[in-house]
Order: structure tokens, then C-alpha cells, then sequence
């Protein structure tokens, strides 16, 4: 079985590939004119107002996480499924914060590691707290007499 299509542009691709380097060395390349580079918003030139939009989505967050770790600590014995469910059921405020953000044109690199921290500070402490507040009720249950020999 013959492919004749493959050789012609394997042809051309080879004397291209050869070319490429004399160009490159001699300069003979056209300069490309360099892309205008996206103004983002970036932390420098926040407002006020931005730095509160912020803050405002993450006290949301941090209370949605709170309020469902604790629906979810009499359901669920080990804090970290707890705190799991709570952060899955509390993504959509994050990524309406997300959306925010890009609407608002804010600097992709910020908007990112903006997010992932909040994420991971609530979520770590959130798991403290969780940690703590089974750790204080087992004992309670724990401190009963044991039954007595018989």
C-alpha cells in the first residue's frame, strides 16, 4: 500500500527544517511586533472596595464551612470526611468568587493562588476545630461507669 501524500509534505517539511537555522543565524527573520501585554488587575491597584468584595466572599465561605461541619459532625465519625463534605458542599461560593474575579479582569496568577489559600486556610482550620470539638465529646461519653462485674 502506497501513501504517496505523506512524501510531499514530508519533502517540504525537510527543506523547511533545513532553512530554518540559515535564517535564525543570518537575522534575515522579520521582527515580530510583540503582543500588548493584558491589563490586569492586580493587588497593587485594588480598591478598597475589591479588598472587601474579597474579604466578603471568604467570611461566606468560612461560615458556610462552619455552619455544614457542624450539621455534619453528628453524622460522620472521623473530622476529616466532615470537613471534606463541608468544603464540596461550600465550592460555589468559591467559584462564584472565581467568576468575580474574572469578570473583574483580575491578574490569573493572583486570582489563583487567591483562591487555593483561602481554600486551604479554611479548610485546616476548619479541621482543627473539628478535631477539638470531638475530641471534647468523646470524653464525655467515655467518663460513664463502666458496667459492673457480675
Amino acid at each position: 500500500m502506497s501513501f504517496s501524500f505523506i512524501k510531499k509534505p514530508f519533502r517540504a517539511t525537510s527543506i523547511f527544517l533545513i532553512l530554518l537555522p540559515v535564517y535564525a543565524i543570518s537575522g534575515e527573520l522579520p521582527e515580530v511586533p510583540a503582543l500588548p501585554q493584558a491589563e490586569y488587575l492586580t493587588r497593587d491597584k485594588m480598591t478598597r472596595e475589591d479588598h472587601m468584595m474579597l474579604a466578603e466572599y471568604t467570611d461566606n465561605y468560612n461560615s458556610c464551612l462552619q455552619d455544614t461541619s457542624v450539621e455534619q459532625m453528628s453524622m460522620q465519625d472521623d473530622p476529616r470526611h466532615v470537613v471534606d463534605f463541608a468544603m464540596k458542599h461550600c465550592a460555589s461560593i468559591l467559584e462564584e468568587l472565581n467568576q468575580k474575579m474574572i469578570e473583574d479582569n483580575y491578574d490569573p496568577n493572583f486570582r489563583q493562588s487567591y483562591i487555593r489559600r483561602a481554600s486551604n486556610q479554611a479548610g485546616n482550620g476548619m479541621l482543627r476545630l473539628v478535631m477539638m470539638g470531638m475530641a471534647n465529646r468523646q470524653p464525655a461519653a467515655e467518663t460513664e461507669p463502666p458496667p459492673a462485674p457480675q
